[in-house]
């Protein structure tokens, strides 16, 4: 069942707060500070093959291509991914949209495309900005896309060609450190530049 969550407007600058402290602390650790992998690391049994976490996450049991989960590695193979994971080779790029739709199918042709491996929509999302020496207001969805470092600039171009704005926001920061299974799993779902898996 799809339950939406509203999110009380005073709320919104702490939950940005969160993600920019999040997204500070991630960017300070390096790989390399990572030698220990809680037990629970490797199993994981959710895997985002679409749009959300709401709607495109089977679990492992239910999943036909068990290579494919990002649970499946056994300790001894995740812990290879600590130490194979380069910091910042992936990315999460940030795309904001006007509405739900314009979220969705982006998202969509996006993960079509293969230049990403997950897209999450964030919804109400309020968004104050300088446009045409104006100060404006606007609800927007925000995209936030995991995907390799070296697509982003194809990722960006693609935004550029398919996006309703006339200027849209594609913004992305390197990813130093994370699950290694999920890590992994962007980099299996998404193809080095240049290449496409079908």
């Amino acid at each position: 069942m799809l339950m939406q969550y509203r999110i009380c407007p005073r709320f919104l600058a702490f939950r940005w707060s969160l993600v920019r402290n999040l997204l500070i602390a991630a960017s300070v650790t390096t790989a390399a500070a990572v030698t220990i992998r809680p037990a629970f690391a490797a199993s994981s049994s959710a895997q985002c093959t679409t749009v959300g976490r709401r709607e495109g996450c089977s679990s492992a049991a239910s999943s036909s291509n068990s290579s494919a989960n990002m649970g499946d590695q056994t300790p001894a193979t995740a812990s290879a991914s600590v130490e194979s994971y380069q910091a910042g080779s992936s990315s999460v790029a940030f795309v904001t949209t006007p509405d739900r739709e314009s979220a969705r199918k982006l998202a969509r042709s996006i993960i079509d495309q293969k230049l990403a491996a997950c897209v999450n929509i964030v919804p109400n999302i309020e968004s104050i900005y300088m446009w045409e020496g104006k100060v404006t207001e606007d609800n927007e969805y925000l995209m936030m896309v995991k995907t390799r470092t070296n697509r982003i600039d194809e990722l960006s171009k693609f935004v550029r060609e398919n996006h309703p704005y006339s200027v849209a926001e594609v913004i992305s920061l390197p990813i130093q450190n994370g699950n290694p299974p999920y890590l992994d799993w962007i980099a299996q779902s998404v193809p080095e530049k240049g290449g496409r898996q079908d």
